[in-house]
Formats: C-alpha cells, structure tokens, sequence
C-alpha cells in the first residue's frame, strides 16, 4: 500500500491553478454572450473590442447605431451583426447621396461649394455599388475582399471632406461634415466586425 504524504514546510501554489479558473470563466461568459442574441451584452460586447482596437470608432456612436436598428435584437451572433451593419451603411450612403442631390437642386449652396458638392454626389454614387458587394463577400468568408469593398465606401466620407478642407481661400465650411462623420463611424462599424469574424 502507498501512502502519500505532504511535507507541511513545502508552500504550494495555487494562484496560477485559480488564475486558469478564472480566466476560463470570463472565456466562457464571453462566448456565452455572444451566442445569446443582441439582447444588448453582445452589441456592448462588439463595440467595446471595436473601439478598443480603432480609437477613432466611438463606443457611444457603435451601441447607438446597431441597437436603433430592430433586425440586431434577434441577431445570435457576429456575422448577423456584420451584415445588419453593412446594411445599415447602404442605406446611409443612399440618404446622403439624396441629401447632396436635394441641396444642389435647391441652388442655395456657395458657388465656390459647388464643385465639392458635385465630387461628394460622385462619391456617394460608387459606395452603394461597393457595399453590396461587400455583403456578398461577408457572407461567403472572404473577408479580405469584404474588407476592401467596405474601404472603398468609407472612402467616400473622407475624401468627400477633405475636398471642402482644401479650398482653404474660399473658407468653405462643409455642410456635410455630419453626414460624412456619422458615414465613417458606420464603415467602420463594419470594417471592425470584418476583421473580428
């Protein structure tokens, strides 16, 4: 018969054995809420590591904008969430598209506003050609070219504003600089579930 004994001088160490513990523990509530639906703790969840990994991505902007949209609450998972998102961000690039067409329509604009206008209108032209494209990536796993085509429609935000901050003689204050930010942060909603999945 074997006996085992303990010397009672010998410490043991237990931390590193409830360090595992527990670290699987907020692994499991993690994966846990993410296979739950967007009851609120997965879109939370998402948007925290979204703006976490991209400083310009705002958390308040993130939660706000996917959980405004009704198709996120039965959503179970990451890959709903992409393409509610990339959705989301068509439908934005149509409203603003009409947005720039009604104000070029109305003649009230600065003259020297009117060139950037007319770019912005071509810009927000080509994203919903990108975006769509971009779901249809998503959903059969090439991510990569997902990735491409949502950069490609977050481009138009940029590039759109930047037209206005390099007439700098003119002092031109974009009357889009709402749109475009409310655009990017949306693009990148998206771009960030991209590189998550």
């Amino acid at each position: 018969m074997n006996i085992i004994t303990t010397n009672p001088n010998k410490k043991t160490n237990l931390s590193f054995p409830l360090l595992s513990l527990s670290s699987i523990f907020i692994v499991f509530l993690v994966l846990n809420s993410f296979g739950h639906g967007a009851n609120g703790d997965l879109i939370s969840i998402l948007c925290k590591n979204a703006s976490t990994r991209d400083p310009q991505l705002k958390y308040d902007f993130c939660v706000a904008s996917l959980s405004a949209n009704p198709a996120s609450k039965p959503a179970r998972d990451l890959v709903e969430l992409g393409v509610i998102s990339m959705r989301t961000c068509l439908k934005k690039a149509r409203s603003i598209h009409s947005y720039i067409a009604q104000i070029l329509e109305d003649g009230k604009e600065v003259p020297a506003a009117k060139p950037c206008l007319e770019d912005c209108l071509d810009l927000y032209s080509d994203a919903p050609d990108s975006i769509p494209k971009a779901v249809q990536y998503f959903k059969d796993k090439d991510y990569s070219s997902a990735n491409i085509e949502m950069s490609a429609a977050m481009d138009a935000s940029v590039t759109c504003e930047d037209g206005f901050t390099e007439v700098v003689s003119q002092h031109l204050i974009s009357p889009l600089t709402k749109q475009d930010g409310d655009f990017f942060q949306l693009t990148a909603i998206s771009l960030a579930i991209t590189n998550m999945v």
